[in-house]
């Protein structure tokens, strides 16, 4: 090992860094042989790598990565080359489909992005309070409006296979900001298991979940896909947010011992199981809602309790609204702005002020503008109308920045262009 100290130390004062990392790639691989595998640095020491307050964006429970990392343990593994893919989990129920599971929010914040891409397909990003940003793509159905503020658990979209996918599956990815083209490692997210491939989710569980306008097909196996915190005689949805006249079918868990001979009743109509799960029998319930605004309750009679006549009943609890405009997020602006000033890599004494263009074919007016800027400090415009903005005096070091575009219809452009580049000197 003194040996290749020493070369490696003649070859930076020959000049020959080439040969200098080859030799320091020996060492390693020495070091590794000899004392075991080197440990990488801690991650959670950079506040970017912090996940202690996040959860997966999948109710409670255990799941698949059915497609992993670039380099990871998986079967399959994203592509290497590409930031949105690089660091992203797949997510994917260990046995079943993916179709119309609930997704959740990982932490909270604000929707970013909401709208259909060519290749992710409908997609939700979530930009937090640290500014990092979480993508969620492949949506079948998308549940809230650009712009809104969401908490952790909350339910923003519903599972598919849009966009380029080869089957119902739910793609997450972190970025450290909406700027940067880079993800951040997801492994210390709650529970991560690297032999099986697989997460546990400690976001919020089935019970305890509101469902805005659910898709007619939710699976049936829901109710049990996660821990009970007790053994209820009925796992309904925590609540459910419907619009006026909506029909689809409610999946829930009875304790087998509580349903009548013959079947359930649910709402006038005698039900029979789905299927039988250790002490649950599952049932699917029809549920069409009235055309009232308001809250409703629909009665589920169970089998009298030991040594009582009288039918016992839980409802399953509801409330009509008047269904939330989404039409904004059903397409996206497709024609990148043109960054004007200040010059790509250039350097500045002071915070330079920021230019744009866009063409008034990116789509009907007004056009607004949101240029955000990240390094030592961050910046954000906010929506502007203006091709130009001023930043705040920044301090000094090299900055990423760019621009997103919204048109009338509230379309927003995909948040994944490449950025431009400035310096501020020292001194500055």
């Amino acid at each position: 090992m003194a040996g290749l100290y020493q070369r490696c130390f003649a070859a930076l004062v020959w000049g020959s860094v080439r040969t200098a990392l080859r030799l320091l790639l020996l060492m390693g691989l020495a070091l590794g042989a000899t004392v075991g595998p080197l440990t990488p640095p801690a991650l959670a020491a950079d506040p970017a790598f912090d996940f202690s307050d996040w959860h997966y964006p999948v109710p409670a429970g255990k799941w698949l990565i059915s497609r992993g990392p670039c380099g990871g343990n998986g079967l399959f593994s994203h592509d290497c080359e590409y930031f949105e893919d690089r660091c992203a989990f797949d997510l994917t129920p260990l046995d079943a489909g993916m179709d119309s599971v609930p997704v959740l929010a990982p932490q909270a914040g604000q929707v970013f992005f909401a709208g259909n891409r060519t290749d992710s397909g409908l997609s939700v990003m979530l930009r937090h309070p640290d500014g990092r940003v979480s993508a969620l793509f492949h949506l079948s159905r998308i549940v809230v409006a650009p712009e809104a503020r969401v908490a952790q658990g909350q339910v923003v979209g519903y599972a598919g296979s849009s966009g380029s996918s080869t089957g119902p599956h739910l793609h997450f990815d972190v970025q450290p900001n909406a700027v940067e083209r880079s993800c951040l490692p997801l492994e210390t997210i709650d529970e991560f298991d690297r032999r099986t491939m697989t997460i546990v989710s400690h976001n919020l569980a089935w019970p305890v979940l509101t469902l805005p306008d659910p898709p007619a097909d939710l699976p049936g196996w829901l109710p049990l896909s996660g821990p009970l915190a007790e053994r209820p005689l009925v796992v309904f949805p925590g609540s459910l947010l419907l619009a006026p006249g909506a029909s689809f079918v409610v999946p829930v868990a009875v304790q087998t011992a509580a349903v009548p001979l013959g079947g359930l009743q649910f709402n006038g109509q005698r039900l029979t199981a789905t299927d039988v799960v250790g002490e649950y029998s599952l049932f699917a319930l029809p549920l069409t809602t009235p055309n009232t605004l308001g809250a409703y309750s629909r009665a589920l009679a169970l089998r009298p309790a030991a040594g009582r006549t009288t039918p016992r009943t839980a409802l399953l609890r509801f409330t009509v609204r008047a269904a939330p405009d989404l039409s904004a997020t059903l397409g996206m602006v497709v024609i990148n702005p043109s960054f004007l000033a200040p010059l790509n890599y250039s350097y500045h004494t002071r915070t330079p002020q920021l230019c744009w263009s866009e063409s008034p074919a990116a789509g009907p007016g007004p056009l607004t503008f949101r240029a955000m800027a990240v390094g030592p400090q961050a910046a954000d415009s906010g929506w502007i109308t203006a091709t130009c903005w001023q930043p705040p005096p920044l301090a000094p070091g090299r900055y990423f920045w760019k621009v997103f575009v919204r048109d009338g219809q509230g379309y927003m452009i995909r948040p994944n262009q490449r950025p431009w580049t400035f310096k501020l000197r020292a001194g500055s």
